[in-house]
């Protein structure tokens, strides 16, 4: 069970305010993302090859977050968790979640691991972590670069990694959200 303090809590309730607020007007984009070839490390310790996970036939739900995030991590990380309950497949394809680092000096397998079990990821959603530099590349050919981990936007991108055909938000969506990306990006 996760506990968030009630000044957490409050902060939380205004940052999901605010994305409601922003959903309503077209917070989502569909265009091309071109993401680096790069090995990433999983929950597991055990190297990924980005290009590998994009090319694997499944369909993509990636966020970027940070273990020891106290603001909106916990909530995208709850939504990935609900995510990973409800869907194994979508038009006939594998989903796979991927959960980056925003953080990577800071965040090890071992804490990457942790924070998996905490929010309960199955073997289909990776808590990914990386060299500094390969971050940053990352986060920013999705346009997402972080100067400061407190002030971080939520960024989610649901997405073809054969095609690089992605939706891309940077507000808090919702699972039903997440799934009617996952079903029109599959049809």
């Amino acid at each position: 069970m996760i506990r968030i303090s009630g000044l957490v809590m409050i902060g939380a309730l205004t940052v999901c305010a605010a994305a409601s607020a922003a959903q309503d007007s077209a917070a989502f984009v569909q265009g091309q993302i071109s993401l680096p070839q790069m090995t990433l490390v999983d929950h597991h310790a055990r190297p990924h090859a980005l290009r590998g996970e994009l090319d694997s036939g499944a369909l993509l739900v990636m966020t970027f977050s940070y273990t020891l995030c106290g603001s909106i991590c916990p909530i995208g990380n709850d939504i990935m968790a609900q995510l990973d309950d409800e869907v194994g497949t979508v038009g006939g394809r594998d989903v796979r979640l991927l959960s980056v680092t925003i953080d990577p000096q800071n965040d090890t397998p071992a804490m990457m691991a942790e924070a998996a079990q905490k929010f309960g990821a199955s073997d289909r959603w990776l808590w990914l972590t990386g060299h500094p530099g390969d971050i940053r590349r990352l986060l920013q050919s999705v346009g997402a670069p972080v100067h400061n981990l407190e002030l971080h936007d939520p960024v989610f991108l649901v997405g073809d990694g054969q095609t690089g055909e992605f939706f891309r938000t940077q507000t808090m969506p919702s699972v039903d959200e997440l799934l009617s990306m996952l079903n029109a990006i599959s049809s």
